[in-house]
């Protein structure tokens, strides 16, 4: 079980600030730059993330597969923290360019390329990002702390996407906003490249596949049972978050009207989450590491509904109060798919026979895109349907109505998400008779596992253990 140095941990850790700080911006910020500021009809808006997702559906995967098998004198996987620099600050500039034409087509033509444009980004430095994890080390403990340190750079960046957009925008618009955050965004990468290391015999597992069963191989993640549970707890808690802050501002503007106090608002429920990554990373690593879902869906569940009982008028420091205690729900929601993905690719090791890690990858980041894309077009969709009218007085009835969709629709995502989160069943005992039988395998022992090994890796997989497939 490889340690970890700490400068590469930190180097590691730094890759997050693009998807923590971007993804967070585009979901409060993109779907309002589109109805408010653009013109673009909300029920448009919404489907312009539906259409990003469905060429994700291919790109995702496909990158995966792709950071699998590529050689290159920088491995596989590194050479594309490289490559990537350009394309996200470029991609990300163009999602916030104001264009005047008139005709609705027009516009949802240009901000549905840029979308997708920005996803291919994404999704070109993401993929490799999350799987080189597992290529870095193999021990259940370190990976724990490599998460947690960076989701802390993921936390703090969402703290600054949070908070300093909106003093852009007042200053210097939504243009400038873009330029200077695509700046931000790209530069992380060169650290990223100098910091991370891959394990060249992961690369030679997969050197006899044929190009036909790379393409097979894109739904066979899902018999993997560990993976279900993750796809799981993953798309559910995620597009709760996404809900959470895609309606914030809308929340916050027309329930409550206290747009004036977005900043201070989503700075108190955005700095919790730096607080909590290091207390997640010790339960996680004391307990399991789905424990820290089991206890921040709970505080995030019992903010929300308290959420439907604020009202325009009331002492602010409620609001702050559960914009704090769904900091610590979405913190946990972060921290968990993320933190289980590398030991989740461990278990399909005994199912394939193949180190997949980038597929894996692939597929989680898809299912992240999918969660928000899922959610801003249920909340564009929605406001259109309860009569929302941008930049106007809303009737009371839309009111209420903007009050429930930022409440209900999280918690009954978050409620599916705990029941997957108790389902996932991984912990630190079983992953290390994982590793064994992985090594025992490589060895081509003859010699049978013990019957607590076998119940293991069948509890785990979801497969019989005589089918688990021989290791290269």
């Amino acid at each position: 079980m490889k340690k970890v140095p700490l400068k590469n941990k930190v180097l590691f850790g730094i890759g997050d600030m693009y998807a923590g700080g971007a993804f967070l911006l585009v979901g409060l910020l993109y779907l309002q730059f589109m109805t408010d500021i653009v013109g673009l009809s909300p029920s448009l808006a919404g489907t312009v993330f539906l259409i990003g997702k469905i060429w994700d559906a291919v790109s995702d995967p496909l990158m995966g597969v792709l950071s699998d098998h590529t050689k290159s004198r920088f491995g596989r996987r590194r050479i594309y923290f490289l490559l990537g620099i350009l394309p996200v600050f470029v991609t990300f500039s163009m999602l916030w360019i104001k264009i005047s034409p008139s005709n609705q087509f027009a516009l949802f033509l240009y901000y549905s390329i840029s979308y997708i444009l920005f996803n291919t980004s994404f999704t070109m430095v993401q993929v490799p990002y999350n799987a080189i994890l597992a290529d870095m080390t193999n021990s259940y403990k370190e990976r724990a702390i490599m998460s947690g340190i960076r989701l802390t750079f993921s936390a703090i960046s969402a703290i600054i996407a949070g908070t300093i957009p909106m003093i852009l925008i007042k200053s210097n618009g939504y243009t400038f906003m873009g330029i200077c955050f695509g700046i931000f965004y790209a530069i992380p990468w060169i650290c990223v490249f100098l910091g991370t290391y891959e394990n060249k015999k992961h690369e030679l597992s997969n050197s006899k596949e044929r190009l036909k069963d790379i393409f097979i191989s894109f739904p066979t993640v899902f018999k993997n049972k560990s993976f279900r549970n993750h796809a799981g707890l993953f798309i559910c808690s995620q597009s709760a978050v996404d809900i959470l802050t895609t309606l914030f501002i809308y929340y916050l503007t027309y329930v409550l009207n206290r747009a004036n106090e977005f900043s201070s608002v989503m700075a108190a429920m955005l700095i919790v989450p730096v607080i909590m990554m290091p207390i997640y990373t010790k339960l996680a690593n004391r307990y399991t590491k789905t424990t820290p879902m089991h206890f921040g869906l709970v505080i995030w569940i019992i903010a929300l509904f308290f959420s439907l009982f604020l009202k325009e008028g009331q002492n602010s420091i409620f609001i702050y109060i559960i914009a704090a205690a769904s900091g610590i729900g979405s913190a946990s929601a972060v921290f968990v798919p993320w933190t289980i993905l590398a030991d989740v690719s461990d278990v399909d090791e005994l199912i394939s026979g193949k180190r997949r890690e980038g597929l894996y990858s692939g597929m989680a980041t898809l299912l992240r895109k999918i969660a928000q894309a899922t959610a801003i077009f249920i909340v564009g969709t929605s406001l259109e349907l309860i009569g929302y009218v941008p930049n106007s007085i809303q009737t009371p009835s839309t009111i209420f109505k903007i009050k429930i969709m930022f409440a209900i629709f999280p918690i009954i995502l978050l409620i599916i998400a705990l029941i997957y989160s108790y389902k996932y069943c991984l912990t630190q005992e079983r992953h290390n008779i994982i590793i064994n039988e992985i090594e025992r395998r490589k060895s081509k022992s003859n010699k049978l596992p013990p019957e607590e090994t076998i119940v293991v890796c069948e509890k785990v997989t979801g497969q019989s253990f005589k089918n688990l497939s021989d290791i290269n």
